[in-house]
């Protein structure tokens, strides 16, 4: 491998990271609202919690600011490195900035709308269909971790469906393991019964003692 491709490599990584890091929850609650997104709710820096505590328009701006960001880390992946290997480097450093930004402590979020991000750029009929399944869940459920879960389980299974290639089915059931991991805790309580129902906020949240 030349030097030139060594440094293709480590740039890729440093900004699918970068970018990932960049939180779309907490750069919401802050303009919008001025205040940190952990400090309420499940004190997660993600999509659900936006949407319970601060409402549509607020979670809106989160799935905006964190589909674009993997994008933009797929993007500069397949420019410095082609396909399929700039989408997994760039997709899978960012789906590890959101879960440990840099730039917030390492305190991030799951990663689900980063795992929509690189279904969408790896190829739009796996992300539709992950999105159909997702949504269907939650209707049925009225919990969005229910979705995000059955979105991920399914996601390898579509890939192999659809004969995406070896690597990206690889990756996709990596991804997809990793962030059913970071719903352990969801698990748990979707077991126990105790997981609660989703809700949209519509009235100003009590900040966590």
């Amino acid at each position: 491998m030349t030097s030139d491709r060594i440094w293709a490599w480590l740039l890729t990584a440093a900004a699918g990271y970068l970018l990932g890091s960049v939180s779309g929850a907490i750069i919401a609650s802050f303009t919008r609202h001025g205040e940190d997104i952990r400090q309420y709710g499940s004190g997660n820096a993600g999509l659900t919690n936006s949407l319970r505590t601060y409402g549509i328009r607020n979670a809106a701006m989160v799935a905006g600011i964190d589909l674009s960001k993997t994008v933009l880390a797929v993007l500069s992946g397949v420019w410095l490195l082609g396909r399929p290997w700039g989408l997994i480097v760039g997709g899978g450093t960012a789906i590890v900035g959101h879960v440990a930004p840099v730039y917030y402590r390492f305190r991030g979020g799951k990663g689900i709308l980063c795992g929509a991000g690189i279904l969408l750029m790896l190829d739009w009929r796996l992300f539709l269909l992950a999105a159909a399944v997702f949504a269907v869940a939650v209707a049925v459920s009225k919990t969005v971790s229910v979705g995000s879960l059955l979105a991920c389980a399914v996601a390898p299974v579509l890939c192999v469906l659809l004969r995406e290639g070896h690597a990206e089915t690889i990756f996709v059931t990596l991804a997809s393991a990793l962030l059913i991991w970071m719903h352990r805790g969801n698990l748990r309580r979707i077991a126990a019964g105790e997981e609660k129902k989703t809700v949209v906020a519509r009235r100003r949240p009590r900040r966590k003692p």
